[in-house]
C-alpha cells in the first residue's frame, strides 16, 4: 500500500528523501529504509540524457521516470518540476499529469527559463522571474491539483544568480522576502539551499513556512542540523548518482587492469542481492498463482 507524505508528517520527523535517477535505484532507496524518494532535474538529466543539468530534459521525459519510479516504491516521490515547464498556465498542466503520475508533490523554482544548475561550473548566472509571476505560477499549480495533499513547494534560487560574496550580502535576504511571498501565495514548503548550519538556521528563523532543505556536495550538512532545526524535510538529492558513478568507474577500470571477471566479483553486487532488489520472489509467485509457462 502506498505511503501518504501526510502520514509521515503526523509522525512529526524530518522526512529524508534520497535522490534516485531511475526506478532501480528508487528501489534501493525504498529497501534502505529511507522515507521518500526524490526525481531531481541533476541525477535524471545526467542518467536519462548524458547531459549536465542546463534544462535539456522535457516534461514528458521527467514525467516517464518519475511513473517508472511511483510504480515500484510504496513510499512517496517528489519531483523537481524546474520552472514549470512553461508559464502558469503550463504549470497547471504539469501539475495534473505529475498528480496523475502517482506522486506525492512537486517543486518548482522562480528562475527564467531555460535556468541551469548554480553549481554547474563555468556556466553563466541565471535570471529571476518577478515576485508576482511566480506567485501567480504557485496559485496557478495549487487551483490545478486534485488532491489537497499533493505537495506545491517552491524555491527562490537567488544563489544561481549573483556570487557568493554578493549573494550573503543581499541575495540570502532576498530568498527570505521572495520565499514568505510564495508562502502567502500558497506553497505548502518553501526548498532552500542551505550552505552552512548558519544559512540552516537563519531560514527556520525568517521564514514562515515548513521547510525543505537539501544536502550535497555544495551544501554537505548532516542530517541532524536538520532536524535540530526542524525543517520539514531533507533532500540527498545527488547521494544515489555519485555514488553509482564511482561503483561503476571502478568496476571498469579494475576489469580494464585484469581482463578477468573473476578478479573483480568483490566490487559487484551477486545474482542473489541483484534479484532481492527487483522483488524476484513476487513474480515467482505470480507465475505459480496464474499458472504460467
Amino acid at each position: 500500500m502506498k505511503i501518504k507524505i501526510n502520514e509521515i508528517m503526523e509522525k512529526g520527523k524530518t522526512i529524508t528523501a534520497i535522490g534516485a535517477y531511475d526506478a532501480f535505484s528508487a528501489l534501493m532507496v525504498e529497501q534502505a529504509g529511507f522515507d521518500a524518494v526524490y526525481v531531481g532535474s541533476y541525477s535524471t538529466e545526467a542518467s536519462f540524457l548524458g547531459r549536465p543539468d542546463l534544462a535539456l530534459m522535457s516534461r514528458n521525459d521527467r514525467l516517464s521516470v518519475a511513473r517508472n519510479i511511483v510504480k515500484v516504491v510504496d513510499i512517496p516521490v517528489i519531483v523537481d518540476a524546474e520552472e514549470g515547464f512553461g508559464n502558469a498556465i503550463n504549470l497547471m498542466d504539469a501539475v495534473k499529469d505529475f498528480e496523475s503520475s502517482g506522486a506525492a508533490g512537486i517543486h518548482i523554482d522562480d528562475e527564467v527559463m531555460p535556468s541551469k544548475c548554480p553549481f554547474v561550473p563555468g556556466i553563466p548566472l541565471n535570471n529571476l522571474i518577478s515576485v508576482d509571476e511566480m506567485c501567480g505560477k504557485i496559485q496557478a499549480a495549487v487551483k490545478a491539483r486534485n488532491d489537497p495533499d499533493f505537495l506545491i513547494i517552491a524555491r527562490c534560487d537567488a544563489i544561481g544568480t549573483m556570487q557568493r560574496t554578493e549573494y550573503y550580502k543581499d541575495g540570502i535576504n532576498e530568498v527570505v522576502g521572495r520565499s514568505n511571498e510564495y508562502a502567502r501565495a500558497g506553497a505548502d514548503a518553501i526548498f532552500v539551499m542551505a550552505l552552512n548550519e548558519n544559512d540552516l538556521g537563519y531560514f527556520k528563523r525568517e521564514i514562515k513556512a515548513p521547510l525543505v532543505g537539501v544536502f550535497a556536495p555544495a551544501e554537505p550538512l548532516p542530517l541532524a542540523a536538520f532536524r535540530k532545526e526542524g525543517y520539514f524535510m531533507t533532500i540527498g538529492s545527488i547521494l544515489c548518482l555519485y555514488a553509482a558513478a564511482k561503483g561503476i568507474k571502478d568496476a571498469l577500470k579494475a576489469f580494464k587492469e585484469t581482463e578477468d571477471w573473476n578478479a573483480i566479483t568483490n566490487t559487484m553486487i551477486d545474482d542473489r542481492q541483484f534479484f532481492e532488489i527487483l522483488k524476484i520472489s513476487e513474480y515467482q509467485a505470480l507465475y505459480g498463482k496464474y499458472k504460467i509457462v
